[in-house]
């Protein structure tokens, strides 16, 4: 297993009900998550944000982290009670064979905090120690309460997450005209109008129409030559990821 951190500091008790001390806090980063699933980093955050796009997770906030290399890395830290849930779905996401191992760090991270708090070999009263060893059971059954919250979570949201891949994966493109009767009977209007607010598609010079660096980059649009002036198409892959923004589900059977 690997060597999670134990991180304290000034802020809110990861659980109150269980840690009487209100100056630590349980984290847990992405690069932590990464090494656990034994997975990529940048696979681990991309894996965060499509979930946090389809309103599985929460977005946690990020801060500077060095690596082994001494560079700096923008790590996803997940904290409390929040941060348990969601690491335990994302880690279900990655590979759910390694889900029993989050749980038992968490539940390792936890227990640590009980022995910084109040170290055992100090309770000598027999009513402490009885109080003590109820706050730990409490924290094995709150532990397999995530888990399976986060099975049920997973179960849940795999369908629209498997035709979001399932989509994304086919080749080709179409019209506007096409693509947004798609997006759950939003107008067209409405649909040229978020991708102009999201910097999908720009004005260049000229007046006319360009894809933003980001969506052709990543192939979510594209140019396709007419007799009068480029056509700015969607992809599959850019229709499942305006579908993930917008938290619209599709059907992959429509697709066929």
């Amino acid at each position: 297993m690997t060597n999670l951190a134990l991180q304290t500091q000034n802020s809110t008790p990861f659980n109150s009900s269980i840690i009487d001390a209100n100056e630590h806090t349980i984290k847990m980063t992405s690069q932590e998550i990464a090494d656990l699933v034994q997975s990529r980093h940048d696979n681990v955050k991309r894996t965060v944000e499509r979930l946090a796009e389809s309103g599985v997770i929460q977005l946690p906030p990020t801060e500077g982290v060095k690596n082994h290399l001494g560079q700096v890395v923008a790590n996803y830290v997940f904290e409390g009670d929040q941060g348990e849930r969601d690491t335990t779905i994302i880690v279900a996401q990655l590979s759910p064979q390694f889900l029993g191992q989050v749980v038992d760090q968490w539940r390792f991270l936890k227990q640590q905090m009980l022995e910084m708090v109040r170290p055992s070999y100090m309770i000598e009263d027999p009513v402490a120690r009885a109080k003590k060893w109820i706050e730990e059971q409490t924290a094995k059954q709150e532990a397999e309460a995530k888990l399976l919250e986060a099975a049920k979570a997973i179960e849940v949201m795999k369908p629209t997450v498997d035709a979001y891949d399932l989509i994304a994966g086919k080749k080709g493109s179409m019209c506007f005209q096409d693509a947004y009767k798609f997006l759950g009977g939003m107008k067209l209007k409405d649909m040229k109008a978020w991708l102009y607010e999201k910097k999908w598609i720009n004005k260049d010079r000229f007046g006319r129409d360009s894809i933003g660096y980001y969506q052709n980059m990543n192939g979510y649009l594209v140019e396709k030559v007419t007799t009068h002036q480029p056509q700015i198409r969607i992809t599959y892959k850019g229709l499942a990821a305006i579908a993930r923004q917008m938290k619209i589900e599709l059907n992959a059977e429509d697709f066929n």
